[in-house]
């Protein structure tokens, strides 16, 4: 009996056999420089076809010069057919199917891409790229239509078992459909059915160039969540319209990239948006893929026995592993690499135009490179710490052969994420962790745990090598009063060994003194529990609901030497935790110099000269300082020793885990 029935269960969409209904959505990847496909593209999807996904969906593929510019997948000539030929093939060989979206970012273009104005339904500032794009002519209308169809045709005959014309994201169909971009005073603008014939006449085009038999899919957004803009209600409507025009497959996803509201973040509940799926599959009778934050094959399982969809998206799960299927098919999902939602491998290298990669995966794109060989000898390891830099660094090893030991003082893996998950509301980060136990356990590697252990510990193994990786600890600056009772580490008020009283000044604004302002801020406000059930009884209007829950107990100040706030945290998610600071009311300070910590507050030099910020508690985040010391006594010892992660210096979760990687595979 199959571990989960429904999404290993095949499925048929016109004539198109999916073997599974797991899907990876299109995900620009920046593998494919002018557009050309690469080793490196070929590799990573052949990788995921080969680890057991239903269909992959490749792209944005633009299908015209003014459709996003030379960084993505082109279909813009017929050219390009002989490398998509490759791609295909390499997919086709490990049974998945092949699909290609095609793309026309419209207003989203960027003019440094294109190389030109951007175009779009109407004239408007776009609220992504910030440049103007000006009307469409008639003859543009039909000529990028026209477009579509050929780059339909393109994929085609290039050996893609299915198209799926983008309508969602606030894309150039999502232009024309909606009111806030689309000011035309012609057949296109206007009505709703108006403004869904642009998408509906390109629909008509894609399927006269491709034939009936050829499976057309298209992607929408189930709410743009823009105001001013379409809900659930206005999307199944054009679902519905878009089925009858002769789609066969929607795959609804969640807003535009504009929207204000996060749509892949650790914010959004898991499968927190297939409510949309379902508002547009209870409107047509053909296939619907859900998408967002269905990150693990149980969920993915409950939203297709829900009947909230008949496929489910999973992309970044699939950067993360892309053996997900075929591991949760074998009853092994606790050997699953786990996607954390943190965007910082994935989308914020897109935003510095940067080739996608995976914080837990150190091996997302570079399949096309070999993997760490065997040892020509296999070594005896003792790797200290079991957070993620030490525990990739003993898998990676104890693949190529060798014999390795870990020894952690924990209770259990997972290093500090182990422990701020839950408080820094990122609760993916711990399963981490449970990974890394399950994955070291299958190597072979021996694992002891709350063993704190000193350089006389670690050379009574007698190991060839040893890997430090035993982290970081708080730095404590040098300030007048930092010694005061009523000032903490951020580390301590995150492990709740602390609890923060009256008015809260966190000196420092990086990541740790955002997440630890936002933990002391959420205090006293309504819990999502508490908000389910007073608005299930209605017990509150729900304007007091939305302003009790994002006000707490305390008034929480952060102060930041430079001029910026949340240095370090990636442009993806970033704004989300600025956006956050202000909803719950967090005062922030840049560009102070903290004087001294006193007993009734904090003594800062601001534009402004000298001022007190009145404070009852004081927590510090000012940066870590490696664990370093057990490096030098087994050196003094003559062992031979190799530092990862935080002991080698500061580093994030996705620097450690690759130099675990790194380390691992130097041994």
């Amino acid at each position: 009996m199959s571990h989960y029935p429904l999404l290993f269960s095949p499925l048929r969409i016109r004539n198109l056999e999916l073997r599974s209904r797991i899907v990876m959505p299109a995900m620009h990847l920046n593998y494919t420089p002018g557009g050309r496909v690469t080793d490196q593209l070929v590799s990573f999807y052949a990788e995921r076809a080969a680890g057991g996904v239903g269909l992959i969906i490749v792209g944005g593929c633009t299908i015209g010069p003014l459709a996003g510019g030379p960084i993505f997948v082109s279909l813009q000539e017929d050219a390009d057919q002989e490398g998509l030929r490759r791609l295909t093939d390499a997919v086709h060989a490990h049974g998945a199917a092949i699909g290609a979206q095609l793309y026309h970012a419209g207003a989203y273009s960027h003019r440094m891409l294109i190389g030109a104005q951007a175009i779009s339904a109407s004239t408007h500032v776009s609220a992504f790229t910030r440049e103007e794009a000006r009307e469409m002519t008639r003859e543009e209308i039909t000529e990028v239509q026209e477009q579509f169809a050929a780059a339909a045709r393109r994929a085609q005959e290039a050996g893609f078992d299915m198209v799926e014309i983008l309508g969602s994201a606030g894309y150039l169909i999502s232009q024309f459909l909606s009111p806030k971009t689309n000011q035309r005073r012609d057949e296109y603008g206007g009505s709703l059915e108006n403004r869904m014939r642009f998408g509906l006449e390109v629909i008509a085009k894609v399927r006269q160039a491709v034939g009936p038999e050829f499976c057309v899919g298209i992607r929408l957004a189930g709410n743009d969540f823009v105001p001013g803009s379409h809900t659930n209600q206005e999307a199944a409507l054009f679902a519905r319209a878009c089925a009858e025009a002769g789609v066969d497959l929607i795959n609804v996803t969640g807003g535009w990239h504009e929207t204000r509201v996060p749509q892949l973040t650790a914010e959004v509940p898991p499968a927190g948006l297939t409510y949309l799926a379902r508002g547009i599959r209870q409107a047509v009778s053909v296939p619907v893929c859900a998408s967002n934050r269905i990150h693990t094959p149980e969920l993915a399982e409950e939203v297709l026995a829900r009947g909230d969809a008949d496929l489910v998206c999973m992309a970044r799960p699939l950067l993360a592993d892309p053996r997900l299927p075929a591991k949760a098919q074998a009853g092994r999902s606790d050997l699953i690499r786990p996607c954390v939602s943190c965007n910082q491998g994935c989308f914020d290298a897109i935003t510095q135009m940067q080739p996608v990669g995976c914080l837990a995966n150190p091996r997302t794109g570079h399949e096309a490179e070999p993997a760490p060989p065997l040892a020509q000898r296999p070594r005896r390891i003792v790797v200290v710490g079991g957070g993620p830099a030490g525990c990739q660094a003993a898998l990676t090893a104890a693949r190529r052969g060798h014999r390795v030991t870990l020894l952690e003082a924990a209770p259990s893996l997972g290093g500090q994420p182990g422990w701020w998950h839950a408080a820094v509301e990122k609760p993916d980060f711990g399963r981490l962790g449970r990974f890394f136990a399950a994955a070291l356990a299958e190597a072979g590697v021996k694992v002891s745990l709350g063993i704190r252990a000193g350089a006389e510990d670690v050379a009574a193994l007698q190991p060839e090598a040893v890997v430090v990786a035993t982290g970081a600890r708080p730095a404590r600056p040098d300030i007048p009063g930092v010694d005061l009772p009523h000032v903490h580490q951020a580390w301590e008020v995150l492990r709740g060994q602390v609890l923060p009283r009256g008015r809260v000044v966190v000196i420092g604004g990086g990541a740790v003194g955002l997440d630890v302002a936002l933990y002391v801020a959420r205090r006293g406000a309504l819990t999502p529990e508490q908000v389910h059930f007073l608005t299930l009884f209605r017990a509150e209007a729900p304007e007091v609901i939305d302003r009790l829950v994002a006000q707490g107990s305390h008034l929480v100040t952060v102060l930041e030497v430079l001029p910026k706030l949340g240095g370090g945290i990636g442009r993806s998610t970033r704004w989300v935790v600025l956006g956050k600071l202000k909803r719950y009311g967090v005062r922030t300070r840049t560009g102070v110099e903290v004087l001294a910590i006193e007993e009734s507050g904090v003594r800062l030099r601001g534009e402004a000269g000298e001022e007190l910020i009145p404070a009852e508690t004081v927590i510090l985040a000012t940066g870590a300082v490696a664990e370093d010391a057990l490096a030098a006594e087994l050196k003094a010892r003559g062992l031979e020793v190799h530092l990862a992660g935080d002991a080698a210096g500061p580093a994030t979760v996705l620097q450690a885990i690759a130099q675990g990687e790194q380390v691992g595979a130097a041994l």
